[in-house]
């Protein structure tokens, strides 16, 4: 393939459980079961029951997507028009999918205006759910929209009352076309569009959802669904073998269960008709989707490790290791870590029982262990291990990819030193390697022993290879990621001023050893959601001092500019809060100068802001810079052109797009006028684009934060909250401090799990995340690769073959091509961080 080959295909761990979860049958050209009949005082604008209905049909992106007629499904009649979205991973593209259904043409011609409702039909022939939308617009571009949710394999019937679409202004004696559509996700998505209608009469929707069941059943695929899953059955009771060993009765009991339900479900297919019955099918057909193939891992671990109930196995860092249901990334038994001095590095144990139940599990690390099997200092190499916790995570809209609903692992419980495991879960554990800046080149092998009550102790060896290369410490990408502490403080109930101050410096501590500099883009102690006239004020000078004095200070955030304190529809009231926040930067600004701070210090402002509020931010940035000509402006305001078409280019000087908003062009033009050019992804930032959600891969993580930014030319990155945990949402689980499978709730903006919050509230202080380390190996491998571009610059007159091979490790395009196009493959990731290491040998060689 001509784009990244590793992106989200059957290489990459994720993509592969989930299509084991989700990925069911398509089976097209079964017979359609006849929808309900044509109410009185109904006109039929169309039904695709003949090719002729086609004519007028067209598409926005008619190269990916496609739209036939099929009589796999019908809401009315024997056939309907059949959309097939492309997804993202195969085709690449970034055309909103729409089809056009032109009046005249494919709609039959008709006096709207004389009937109360247009109806539509749409149904989502896929395994995710989606929202639909019904666009009615008219030869002048006047539209109304309408929108529904739907589940997967779900039918939604659109009812417009006409009376409100003359009222949006759409002319009905001139319309143009009908538009149906749905978000693009990361695989193929159909849909089905029938029954177009103009109606006096209001549906029953319930009615028509009900009718049309046997169709989706049948699209479902789901007696040969569970074919698979009885034929994988067998192969899992052949590789079982005959009875033998503590393990072999409970395995067999597994295998037993799981073939009765698969039974069960198909005996109770028949009986399926209404919309309820099938999604509770559908759940219960995905987790029998996936079970064969985590039986079968089990037994795979089995057959290397026979003795007691539990077995060892690995997977890689960038990947989900999910206690239940879904089986797990595997990289085999001979795990490998390698680094360069200064970085920390890591790699995941799986503790995997027999079908048993398992108490008092620990995990420790026996010994480091060099070349000739020599003891190791603690200050060149030293190595941990951490039990993964899991929140129950149900992914949002947001997530725009299919993802698992259930116990996702994230967090990282330092604080458990035993867990107990049900029967049929696994449980991974971080090893976490960290070698000293002053560490020996070479190979060493770290022993890990796993230990439960009653069963022999298990031990595993982790290979780790230090390359002889040191970059530097502190991270060479800016960050500017909001802490708030006054949400970490609620949590852990800190009232004390002595205390809180030790608990943001732990926080502060905590951010920094994950290479992210503290900082407050929204200055103020209280709820950045939640200002009040006065609540924004500069950052005090000693907490500036003293990030300068315990980490280093690249760049702070002196005031924050809320843009909700102008009236964009009165200008001439702008000046009065101009004038205050002038006032507070002469204040601060002399103080940062005494200091020896002032060079470090921005002004961030206008936070996503469009519309009228770009003059205000003109307004406002022209006179803070009238006044502080040396003071940097930065900003997220929506301008993608960096000012060439709001006329902001000489008052911003740090210009923050979002991801999917950068254009590298116009980014390097900026660069060239004496601008910076960041960037910060949000909620908005969707597949196929990175984030890190809960249950997103972690590789992405570590993708946005190294190759990509680096690939990119950002010189920072903005993230708007780290620890986005309001109390109310918190339940009566405050903290992460019960079990492995943790209560607390992780939905943190809007329902989605993880947007603003990348680490967690632990029982005594801040508690990392899978995340979290992830995107301080991004930052590192950033880092690794300034290494490399500074060696290429200093080695001008290394051999060309050499010089090649660097500049295309530096370029990573075997790994990132843009923002929507990169590997989830943690092995082609590895490898692409292998060859930057070769090549930074090979030129300081030469």
């Amino acid at each position: 393939m001509d784009k990244v080959d590793q992106r989200r295909t059957q290489n990459s761990p994720v993509v592969s459980t989930l299509a084991v979860l989700l990925g069911l049958v398509l089976t097209l050209g079964l017979v359609a079961t006849a929808g309900p009949a044509v109410a009185a005082g109904t006109v039929l604008l169309t039904g695709f029951e003949d090719d002729s209905s086609l004519r007028g049909v067209t598409l926005a992106d008619p190269e990916h997507d496609t739209a036939t007629r099929s009589d796999a499904f019908a809401g009315e009649g024997s056939s309907a028009l059949r959309f097939t979205l492309a997804g993202t991973r195969d085709s690449g593209s970034t055309i909103f999918p729409r089809v056009w259904l032109a009046d005249g043409t494919t709609l039959q011609p008709a006096d709207w205006s004389s009937h109360t409702y247009l109806q539509v039909g749409v149904a989502n022939a896929s395994a995710t759910p989606t929202t639909l939308y019904v666009v009615v617009r008219d030869l002048d571009g006047r539209y109304l929209q309408r929108s529904l949710a739907a589940t997967p394999y779900d039918y939604r019937v659109f009812q417009i009352r006409t009376a409100d679409i003359a009222g949006a202004g759409v002319d009905l004696d001139r319309l143009q076309h009908i538009q149906v559509s749905a978000a693009r996700s990361g695989e193929e998505r159909v849909m089905f569009v029938d029954h177009v209608r103009l109606s006096d009469t209001a549906i029953d929707e319930s009615a028509e959802r009900a009718a049309v069941v046997p169709d989706l059943l049948a699209l479902t695929g789901a007696a040969d669904v569970l074919d698979r899953v009885d034929a994988e059955l067998a192969q899992a009771r052949e590789l079982l073998g005959s009875d033998g060993g503590a393990s072999y009765a409970p395995m067999k009991a597994w295998i037993d269960q799981v073939a009765g339900r698969s039974a069960d479900l198909r005996q109770r297919l028949d009986q399926i008709a209404t919309p309820a019955q099938l999604q509770a099918m559908l759940a219960e057909l995905a987790e029998l989707t996936a079970a064969p193939a985590r039986l079968m891992q089990v037994l795979d671990v089995r057959s290397r490790r026979p003795d007691g109930l539990f077995g060892l196995d690995t997977a890689d860092s960038m990947t989900l290791v999910y206690p239940k249901d879904l089986p797990w990334p595997s990289t085999g038994p001979e795990p490998l870590v390698e680094l360069a001095r200064g970085e920390t590095e890591h790699t995941q144990l799986v503790v995997v029982p027999y079908g048993a139940a398992l108490t008092g599990v620990s995990a420790r690390v026996l010994d480091i262990r060099g070349p000739g099997g020599t003891a190791v200092p603690a200050e060149a190499l030293a190595a941990s291990v951490t039990p993964i916790g899991s929140l129950y995570t149900v992914p949002s809209s947001a997530y725009n990819r299919p993802t698992y609903t259930g116990w996702t692992p994230d967090p990282l419980r330092h604080d458990l030193d035993r867990v107990d495991l049900a029967a049929r879960d696994v449980q991974p554990y971080l090893v976490s390697v960290d070698s000293g800046t002053d560490a020996a080149a070479g190979t060493f092998r770290v022993r890990v022993a796993i230990s439960a009550d009653g069963q022999p102790e298990q031990r595993i060896t982790v290979t780790v290879k230090v390359w002889p290369i040191t970059p530097q410490d502190r991270p060479e990408l800016r960050t500017a990621f909001q802490f708030t502490p006054w949400l970490a403080w609620d949590l852990h109930g800190i009232t004390d001023p002595a205390e809180r101050e030790a608990m943001r410096l732990k926080y502060w501590d905590f951010l920094a050893e994950h290479k992210i500099q503290p900082d407050q883009i929204y200055t103020t102690a209280f709820d950045p959601a939640k200002p009040g006239p006065g609540d924004f004020r500069p950052q005090p000078v000693e907490d500036i001092v003293k990030i300068k004095e315990r980490y280093g200070l690249k760049q702070f955030t002196a005031l924050y500019l809320w843009a909700g304190l102008l009236d964009p529809n009165k200008p001439e009231t702008w000046d009065t809060q101009i004038d205050l926040w002038i006032g507070q930067l002469e204040t601060a600004m002399a103080e940062y100068e005494a200091a020896g701070v002032a060079d470090q210090a921005v002004v961030y402002g206008f936070d996503e802001s469009t519309g009228p509020l770009l003059r205000a931010a003109e307004h406002t940035f022209a006179r803070i810079k009238e006044r502080f000509p040396d003071l940097p402006t930065m900003t997220t305001l929506r301008d993608d052109t960096f000012g060439q078409s709001t006329g902001l280019v000489e008052e911003v000087d740090i210009w923050v797009p979002w991801v999917d908003g950068y254009r590298y062009d116009l980014a390097e033009q900026a660069r060239a006028n004496g601008e910076r050019v960041w960037w910060y992804h949000a909620i908005s930032t969707r597949y196929p684009q990175p984030n890190w959600f809960n249950g997103y891969p972690p590789i992405d993580a570590r993708m946005l934060m190294g190759p990509m930014s680096h690939q990119s030319g950002v010189e920072g990155v903005l993230y708007y909250a780290t620890n986005r945990w309001p109390r109310a949402d918190r339940g009566d689980q405050l903290l992460v401090d019960d079990g492995i499978l943790s209560k607390w709730n992780p939905a943190t903006y809007f329902g989605t799990a993880g947007d603003g919050s990348i680490f967690y509230p632990g029982p005594d202080g801040p508690m990392s995340s899978l995340r979290l380390e992830n995107v301080r190996d991004g930052l590192e491998d950033y880092n690794l690769m300034q290494e490399l571009r500074r060696a290429l610059a200093e080695h001008p007159d290394a051999p060309a073959g050499i010089r090649q091979r660097a500049e295309a490790a530096l370029g990573a395009t075997a790994v990132v091509r843009n923002s929507r196009d990169f590997t989830e493959d943690p092995a082609s990731y590895r490898e692409w961080r292998r060859e930057v290491a070769r090549t930074l040998q090979l030129l300081a060689q030469s």
